[in-house]
């Protein structure tokens, strides 16, 4: 099975006009609807800085010591 993947919404026509050109060529098409995936990565970062809310952290001193060259 080979699938191709419409990046953009079509109307209705367009839609019909495709699937008629697929069945004139005589290959078999059928359209599925899909929603698009939300992102969670974003949540889940804000999620692990729970962890460290009883800490006093400075972001610059974190990156100063993570940056250091020995």
């Amino acid at each position: 099975m080979t699938e191709i993947i419409l990046k953009k919404e079509l109307d209705k026509t367009k839609l019909k006009a495709l699937l008629a050109f697929l069945k004139s060529w005589g290959i078999e098409a059928e359209i599925k609807k899909q929603t698009p995936v939300k992102s969670t990565n974003n949540s889940e970062f804000t999620l692990s800085a729970g962890i460290w809310s009883d800490y006093q952290i400075q972001s610059d001193k974190l990156r100063e010591e993570a940056w250091k060259r020995k």
